[in-house]
């Protein structure tokens, strides 16, 4: 009997799951950032989310978006991925409606088969892996001041590796909080589904749970141009260790109309086998209605990666 093998390390990092502290998760596209923004952060972002991509963090923060909003990312990721989203949010009803894309592309090897005693032969072929994620949500905000919002996303997770692909469907559910002193609070639970199983191989998705706050907007420090906000934030994905961060962001209005430049940064606490460094740090640029986000995300032994997001915000109807 001929069997084709794939055994390259780009498809053993996560083609089929992801082994950690003795469980394995399936579909690890849900764990990586999905936002410039965000990684720049060390994704201690959920409390301060208030664009299209909150509905990749927390839905809820969805309520935020007052007009059409779009965008999209791009990072080259480790072992020779590819790893991007988009994402696309508009008032509905009484909220915002917003509807996501995820991949994760771990490119072609050269495609082996293999029959009994034989080592394996090419066959001049090239096979394929990827994990997509589709996602739907929606948040609404209620109270006097509209201060309290809640949203849930309903996503479908699908791996695909060679000729063999699974898929789940998972539900997020979050909710927020605006202090009059301008505080902000926010949780989220994520990826609430079923277990996800290719060929024979079957893994629950990385059910994870997130909290985050914010500081109010500081300014006058180094003149009222300049305003300066820090977050922390607390998650856990499982069979992984509980994560904190610290993060800062300042952004910086200059004298013509619609300029923003903003400097972001994040320290992450993670466990001792993680090889990300705890350091990640951006920028962005926003003109008039669009924006440009980078974020840096280096590795101890896996280089350095780099996202890059340009995001759309329609002027706002709103009096």
């Amino acid at each position: 009997m001929k069997v084709s093998l794939l055994v390259p390390a780009t498809f053993l990092l996560g083609g089929c799951a992801l082994h950690a502290q003795g469980e394995t998760r399936a579909a690890i596209l849900l764990t990586l950032p999905a936002s410039a923004r965000a990684l720049a952060l060390g994704e201690a972002s959920g409390a301060v989310m208030d664009d299209e991509n909150a509905l990749f963090y927390n839905p809820a923060q969805l309520a935020r978006v007052r007009t059409v909003s779009a965008g999209a990312s791009l990072q080259r990721y480790i072992a020779n991925t590819t790893l991007s989203a988009f994402a696309i949010a508009e008032r509905v009803g009484r909220g915002t409606a917003a509807l996501g894309v995820q991949l994760l592309d771990y490119g072609s090897e050269d495609e082996v088969v293999s029959t009994a005693g034989d080592i394996g032969t090419p066959t001049g072929q090239r096979v394929t892996a990827q994990d997509i994620a589709i996602t739907a949500g929606y948040g609404v905000a209620l109270g006097s001041r509209k201060e309290w919002r809640i949203g849930t996303a309903l996503k479908w997770v699908r791996q695909h590796v060679a000729n063999a692909s699974g898929s789940a469907v998972a539900v997020d559910m979050g909710a927020a909080y605006s202090s009059s002193r301008g505080w902000e609070l926010s949780a989220a639970l994520q990826n609430i589904g079923p277990r996800l199983t290719l060929v024979a191989v079957s893994a629950p998705l990385p059910y994870t749970w997130r909290v985050s706050a914010a500081s109010p907007l500081v300014r006058g420090l180094l003149g009222e141009a300049l305003a300066l906000r820090g977050m922390v934030e607390a998650r856990q994905s499982s069979g992984g260790v509980v994560t904190g961060v610290l993060g800062a962001e300042g952004l910086w209005q200059t004298g013509r109309k619609g300029l923003t430049l903003a400097g972001r940064a994040g320290l992450s606490f993670r466990g001792p086998d993680d090889d990300r460094r705890p350091l990640t740090v951006g920028g962005g640029l926003t003109l008039g209605s669009v924006t440009v986000d980078y974020g840096y995300e280096g590795f101890d032994q896996l280089g350095a990666t780099h996202r890059v997001g340009v995001r759309f915000a329609a002027p706002s109807r709103d009096p």
